[in-house]
């Protein structure tokens, strides 16, 4: 005796609509895993100092750990992108005019300033060892009225960020 099985056909675009519902959930897990290792490693982030955890959720957005190799380019000098980059481990090489003109090693933050005012990158960045993981993210700076408090922390700490580095190539252009 046979059962009678159902089967249901599906068109082209009832499964592409699945394959979309599929990747939009799955894209909201791999944010929701990342915004919590994220907040697990929030305090040694000096740009997250002092910013509530709840706070952190509604500023960050497009988050995700992202691992390059050797030579690999991070980001190219002239690109108009918004990412910002703390590097978890690892280490790059910074470029400009093709020029070496730094490093950046773990618990170090670039692209901040490209991020805050809207400019093209300044120089390229470039993966020098064999491998290095690298926590990317955006900033929704058009949250301003919900998370105002946090986006001013925020703004200050980049401040200090970009102070630094300043400070620290004026050293280094004083020694030649």
């Amino acid at each position: 005796m046979h059962k009678d099985i159902q089967v249901n056909i599906y068109s082209s675009k009832d499964i592409e609509a699945f394959l979309q519902i599929y990747e939009e959930e799955a894209a909201q897990d791999e944010q929701s895993q990342s915004l919590k290792k994220l907040l697990s490693v929030q305090d040694k982030i000096s740009i997250f100092r002092d910013i509530d955890p709840e706070e952190i959720k509604a500023i960050v957005y497009d988050l995700k750990f992202v691992k390059f190799v050797f030579k690999d380019y991070v980001i190219e000098e002239g690109e108009k992108k918004s990412e910002i980059f703390f590097i978890i481990n690892g280490e790059c090489q910074v470029f400009h005019n093709k020029k070496k003109i730094g490093k950046l090693r773990a618990g170090e933050i670039f692209g901040e300033a490209a991020a805050i005012f809207g400019t093209t990158r300044n120089a390229s960045v470039v993966c020098s060892t064999k491998e290095a993981t690298l926590l990317s993210f955006s900033i929704d700076q058009d949250n301003m009225e919900f998370c105002a408090s946090a986006l001013a922390i925020l703004y200050r700490n980049l401040a200090f960020e970009i102070n630094a580095k300043l400070a620290y190539s004026n050293e280094q252009f004083s020694k030649k």
